[in-house]
Protein backbone atom coordinates (compact mmCIF):
# COMPACT_ATOMS: atom_id res chain seq x y z
CA UNK A 1 0.00 0.00 0.00
CA UNK A 2 2.87 2.49 0.59
CA UNK A 3 4.51 1.81 -2.69
CA UNK A 4 1.10 2.54 -4.44
CA UNK A 5 0.39 5.94 -1.87
CA UNK A 6 4.11 6.74 -3.34
CA UNK A 7 3.43 6.11 -7.02
CA UNK A 8 -0.28 8.04 -7.07
CA UNK A 9 1.75 11.31 -5.26
CA UNK A 10 4.78 10.45 -7.87
CA UNK A 11 1.83 10.89 -10.62
CA UNK A 12 0.60 13.43 -9.42
CA UNK A 13 3.50 15.43 -9.30
CA UNK A 14 4.26 14.44 -12.88
CA UNK A 15 1.10 15.38 -14.30
CA UNK A 16 1.01 18.74 -11.90
CA UNK A 17 4.92 19.74 -13.52
CA UNK A 18 3.39 18.56 -17.21
CA UNK A 19 0.95 20.99 -17.08
CA UNK A 20 2.73 23.81 -15.78
CA UNK A 21 5.34 23.59 -18.71
CA UNK A 22 2.38 23.15 -21.25
CA UNK A 23 1.08 26.27 -19.62
CA UNK A 24 3.91 27.69 -19.88
CA UNK A 25 4.53 27.32 -23.17
CA UNK A 26 1.74 28.47 -24.18
CA UNK A 27 1.79 31.90 -22.73
CA UNK A 28 5.02 32.03 -25.04
CA UNK A 29 3.38 31.29 -28.06
CA UNK A 30 0.64 33.88 -27.20
CA UNK A 31 3.19 37.11 -26.90
CA UNK A 32 3.89 38.94 -29.42
CA UNK A 33 7.75 38.61 -30.65
CA UNK A 34 9.77 41.40 -29.83
CA UNK A 35 13.27 42.71 -31.20
CA UNK A 36 15.10 42.94 -28.22
CA UNK A 37 17.97 45.73 -28.12
CA UNK A 38 20.98 45.85 -26.48
CA UNK A 39 21.75 48.34 -24.57
CA UNK A 40 24.23 50.33 -26.70
CA UNK A 41 21.55 50.19 -29.19
CA UNK A 42 18.71 51.54 -26.60
CA UNK A 43 21.51 54.28 -26.27
CA UNK A 44 22.30 55.31 -30.00
CA UNK A 45 18.49 55.14 -30.67
CA UNK A 46 17.98 57.84 -27.71
CA UNK A 47 21.03 59.77 -29.47
CA UNK A 48 19.50 60.05 -32.48
CA UNK A 49 16.35 61.65 -31.14
CA UNK A 50 16.02 64.63 -31.80
CA UNK A 51 14.87 67.36 -29.29
CA UNK A 52 13.35 70.24 -29.74
CA UNK A 53 15.18 73.35 -28.55
CA UNK A 54 13.13 75.88 -26.66
CA UNK A 55 12.97 79.37 -28.30
CA UNK A 56 13.29 82.68 -26.83
CA UNK A 57 10.61 85.62 -28.08
CA UNK A 58 12.75 86.53 -30.72
CA UNK A 59 12.83 83.04 -32.02
CA UNK A 60 8.96 82.88 -31.59
CA UNK A 61 8.56 86.17 -33.42
CA UNK A 62 10.66 85.05 -36.12
CA UNK A 63 8.66 81.36 -36.86
CA UNK A 64 5.16 83.25 -36.48
CA UNK A 65 6.11 85.68 -39.44
CA UNK A 66 7.08 82.75 -41.24
CA UNK A 67 3.71 81.14 -40.24
CA UNK A 68 1.60 84.12 -41.08
CA UNK A 69 3.47 84.62 -44.37
CA UNK A 70 2.79 80.89 -45.58
CA UNK A 71 -0.80 80.94 -44.04
CA UNK A 72 -1.53 83.98 -46.06
CA UNK A 73 0.41 83.09 -48.62
CA UNK A 74 2.33 86.76 -48.81
CA UNK A 75 5.99 87.56 -48.72
CA UNK A 76 7.87 87.17 -45.53
CA UNK A 77 8.95 90.63 -45.84
CA UNK A 78 5.36 92.48 -45.47
CA UNK A 79 4.84 90.79 -41.93
CA UNK A 80 5.82 93.45 -39.86
CA UNK A 81 5.90 93.18 -35.95
CA UNK A 82 3.38 95.16 -34.15
CA UNK A 83 4.32 94.16 -31.03
CA UNK A 84 5.50 91.00 -28.90
CA UNK A 85 5.95 90.47 -25.04
CA UNK A 86 6.19 87.84 -22.44
CA UNK A 87 2.86 87.23 -20.27
CA UNK A 88 1.64 85.25 -18.07
CA UNK A 89 -2.09 83.25 -19.56
CA UNK A 90 -5.07 82.40 -16.84
CA UNK A 91 -4.94 78.97 -17.91
CA UNK A 92 -3.45 75.86 -20.71
CA UNK A 93 -5.53 77.60 -23.48
CA UNK A 94 -2.63 80.01 -23.67
CA UNK A 95 -5.25 82.88 -24.20
CA UNK A 96 -7.06 81.30 -27.24
CA UNK A 97 -9.51 78.29 -25.95
CA UNK A 98 -11.25 76.20 -28.34
CA UNK A 99 -15.05 75.65 -27.75
CA UNK A 100 -15.55 72.52 -26.23
CA UNK A 101 -12.29 71.99 -24.64
CA UNK A 102 -11.33 71.46 -20.97
CA UNK A 103 -8.06 73.26 -19.66
CA UNK A 104 -5.79 73.15 -16.23
CA UNK A 105 -6.53 76.27 -14.24
CA UNK A 106 -3.50 77.67 -13.80
CA UNK A 107 -1.11 80.56 -14.73
CA UNK A 108 0.85 79.14 -17.64
CA UNK A 109 3.93 81.82 -18.25
CA UNK A 110 4.28 82.70 -22.60
CA UNK A 111 4.60 85.41 -24.78
CA UNK A 112 2.07 87.20 -27.33
CA UNK A 113 3.37 88.43 -30.52
CA UNK A 114 1.08 90.90 -32.83
CA UNK A 115 1.83 90.76 -36.52
CA UNK A 116 0.22 92.87 -39.07
CA UNK A 117 0.45 92.26 -43.27
CA UNK A 118 -1.86 95.18 -44.47
CA UNK A 119 -3.92 96.53 -41.95
CA UNK A 120 -4.79 93.91 -40.27
CA UNK A 121 -3.34 92.61 -37.11
CA UNK A 122 -3.02 88.75 -36.09
CA UNK A 123 -2.16 87.37 -32.73
CA UNK A 124 0.35 84.43 -32.13
CA UNK A 125 0.18 82.77 -28.50
CA UNK A 126 2.90 81.04 -26.76
CA UNK A 127 4.10 79.32 -23.55
CA UNK A 128 7.28 80.39 -22.98
CA UNK A 129 10.19 77.99 -25.22
CA UNK A 130 7.46 77.14 -27.26
CA UNK A 131 6.22 76.76 -31.12
CA UNK A 132 3.71 79.92 -31.31
CA UNK A 133 0.55 78.83 -32.49
CA UNK A 134 -2.10 81.17 -34.69
CA UNK A 135 -4.90 82.65 -32.81
CA UNK A 136 -8.18 83.78 -34.53
CA UNK A 137 -9.14 86.96 -33.43
CA UNK A 138 -12.50 85.39 -32.19
CA UNK A 139 -11.21 83.86 -29.39
CA UNK A 140 -8.45 85.65 -28.29
CA UNK A 141 -8.57 86.13 -24.61
CA UNK A 142 -6.05 88.64 -22.86
CA UNK A 143 -3.44 87.67 -20.53
CA UNK A 144 -3.05 88.69 -16.94
CA UNK A 145 -3.45 91.92 -15.82
CA UNK A 146 0.02 93.60 -15.18
CA UNK A 147 2.42 90.89 -17.17
CA UNK A 148 4.99 91.31 -19.18
CA UNK A 149 7.15 94.29 -20.39
CA UNK A 150 6.88 95.45 -24.06
CA UNK A 151 9.93 93.57 -25.93
CA UNK A 152 9.30 95.44 -29.42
Amino acid sequence: MVKTDAKLFQSVVLVGLLASMVACKSAEDQRPAEPSLTDSDQITELEQTPVAQPMNLKGQVEYSRNDLAQRLDVSVDSVALAGARQVTWRSGALGCPKPGMNYTEALVPGSVIYLQVDNTIHAYHAKIGGNPFYCPRERVEPPAPNTGDDLT
